[in-house]
């Protein structure tokens, strides 16, 4: 299926904050926090997380220095991602999650990494997290559908798939992948009345013009003598994630990230 493209990692906008305000807390730390800030500023990722990761060791105690670090591995591994460095991204995310696991922005980011390499279990694990967080993403749910057709379990990937729906119902891809997971099953019917769905929206859809003869054919008769496939399913190499971050108080900046692969 042809619709289907590699979509940009998008913005990030996260906030960081200095960690030391009005003279108080520990004035080195203050300093590496600033130093820190500055370099994200710049998108200087490798110097935000030296700088913040040197003020935690000065000041542990200081929530804010750690809040730091995980938003500065966040931002780095965004930019490793857009660089197809998955292994490295998956550090940063790991170590940003242990800082920070309430961060759906990190789960999403390295469910993504793990979607691209492959790595199905840990990649539904994580998006799983992402929609207990954010119930009504339909590209969550696409996402996850997909990784559970790998996992050839149809019957959990059908229901994503029908909740992307329900979310988004004038969304003509995710109707005509449902009807490959229905063909799959053997639900011919059903996947013909989402083909049929599918050229009410989009009705220029060569695929599923092939596929609409093909499943008539099968019902009513012979099929033509060279079966349309219906799949495999396309990966969607995550399209990434619309991210935010509720910013804590002492706001020093917004900070955008990650050119588009």
């Amino acid at each position: 299926m042809g619709y289907m493209r590699l979509f940009g990692l998008g913005v990030i906008v996260l906030t960081l904050t200095t960690a030391t305000l009005c003279g108080q807390g520990n004035p080195e730390a203050a300093r590496l926090s600033r130093e820190g800030v500055e370099a994200a500023r710049v998108k200087d990722w490798n110097k935000a997380v030296d700088s913040f990761r040197r003020a935690v060791q000065v000041e542990p105690q200081d929530k804010k220095n750690s809040d730091n670090l995980a938003i500065a591995l966040l931002q780095r591994a965004t930019a490793l991602v857009a660089q197809r460095n998955y292994d490295a991204a998956i550090n940063d995310l790991n170590e940003a999650i242990k800082l920070k696991p309430d961060e759906v922005s990190s789960h999403r980011f390295r469910a993504y990494a793990y979607l691209s390499k492959g790595d199905w279990n840990n990649a539904l694990q994580d998006y799983s997290v992402v929609l207990r967080a954010e119930k009504n993403d339909p590209e969550a749910y696409e996402r996850r559908a997909y990784v559970e057709m790998q996992l050839k379990d149809y019957d959990k990937a059908l229901a994503d798939y029908s909740e992307a729906i329900k979310l988004k119902p004038n969304e003509a891809k995710y109707y005509q992948l449902r009807a490959v997971i229905l063909q799959t099953k053997g639900d011919l019917k059903a996947a013909l009345a989402d083909t049929n769905k599918v050229l009410q929206l989009d009705p220029n859809n060569a695929n599923a013009q092939q596929v609409k003869k093909f499943l008539e054919a099968k019902l009513n008769g012979p099929p033509p003598p060279t079966p349309t496939p219906a799949g495999p399913i396309p990966n969607p190499n995550a399209p990434p994630p619309q991210t935010g971050q509720t910013a804590p108080s002492n706001q020093v900046q917004p900070l955008p990230t990650a050119a588009k692969p």
